[in-house]
């Protein structure tokens, strides 16, 4: 897990500078581009969350780890809804459809992460 999710990381990085790239560039495009990355830091913040309950849920099933459970997946749509409000009171300067765009991105990066680490292993 750790390694999908690391590879992720990197993906998300990268997407990162290149829409820092355009933000500079493309003036116009500024309140689409800040939008997504919004949208990406709160997806990136559910990604490290997913994993640390993955983890946390490995560690129980083998009995090691607690056995009390959180949030799970309140705590995920609740970070969704903290982008979609932070874009949706600040509408000058971020666009609330990138910023659900960028909310989506992290899962399927994850979900390629995921296959092309299994197809290399096998």
């Amino acid at each position: 897990m750790d390694k999908i999710v690391n590879t992720a990381v990197r993906a998300v990085l990268l997407i990162t500078a290149g829409c820092l790239v355009v933000w500079a560039l493309v003036p116009g495009w500024r309140t689409v581009i800040l939008g997504l990355l919004l949208g990406l830091a709160g997806s990136s913040l559910n990604a490290f969350l997913l994993r640390k309950r993955v983890q946390r849920v490995a560690l129980g099933a083998a009995g090691m780890g607690p056995s009390k459970s959180g949030l799970g997946l309140g705590s995920r749509i609740a970070t969704v809804l903290l982008v979609a409000m932070i874009a949706y009171r600040l509408p000058e300067k971020f666009n609330m459809p990138a910023a659900l765009i960028g909310c989506m991105v992290v899962p399927f990066i994850l979900l390629a992460a995921a296959y092309f680490i299994n197809k290399r292993q096998s």
